[in-house]
Parts: structure tokens; sequence; C-alpha cells
């Protein structure tokens, strides 16, 4: 049975999009609400648990917010705009050369070789 071309190109989307990069989509087309963990997940289909790690991680990095069991995206768009550039330059990088962490054994190296201590760029301001 045919499918309708409109519907094969959001499968496909879909289908390429991270947890966080869904978590984010979700909350930015929807920021007029917060929303619960489960809310989330059933909206973009994933499991609850790994959408907390996710929020957790977006958390962290100033991109939603979060008040008791609510989630929102972050009101710093341009802080947005720049995690989403940097998300897009990392993907086509990915895509021309391959993933930099392609194995366990890297991944476990590449954290082994991170230093003890922030980069004196890195300024602390919480």
């Amino acid at each position: 049975m045919p499918m309708e071309i409109d519907e094969f190109e959001e499968a496909e989307d879909e289908e390429e999009l991270t947890t966080g990069e869904a978590i984010v989509g979700f909350l930015l087309e929807n920021d007029e609400n917060a929303w619960k963990r489960s809310e989330i997940a059933g909206a973009i289909d994933r499991d609850p648990n790994t959408v907390a790690t996710n929020l957790s991680r977006l958390k962290n990095r100033d991109l939603v917010r979060h008040r008791e069991n609510h989630w929102a995206i972050t009101k710093d768009r341009v802080r947005l705009k720049e995690a989403i550039r940097t998300s897009n330059a990392l993907g086509g990088l990915n895509e021309a050369f391959g993933p930099i962490v392609e194995n366990e054994e890297d991944a476990q190296a590449w954290s082994e070789s991170q230093p003890d201590e922030p980069h004196p760029s890195v300024v602390d301001d919480k």
C-alpha cells in the first residue's frame, strides 16, 4: 500500500533525531506549557527513563527548565540556537568523517583522557 510522501519524509526525520533533539524539538514547539516527563516521552515515543536521563543532561546545559515534576524549554533562545548550531555542525562532521567514538574502548579512552579540572576559560557562575 502506498504512503503519502509527507508521511514518508516525516517518518525519516523522526528516526534521525536523538532523544535529546526530539525533546528539545517538542518543548520548543510546545513552549506555551510545561510538561511531565511521561507526557514528553509519550509525545516523542521514547522510553520515559531515557527521556529522564536526557532531560537531566539538557538541564545541566541550561537548555531546559525544571520545576517539581514539569519541564519546559529554556527562555534563553540565544543559548538554544548556539546548541542547535553546534549539534548540526557535529552531525555533519560525523556524517562526513564518521564518529569520533566508535566503540566502548574508544569511549573509555576518551573519558580517561579528560582533565580533572575544567578549562580556565570555563567560568562557573552558578
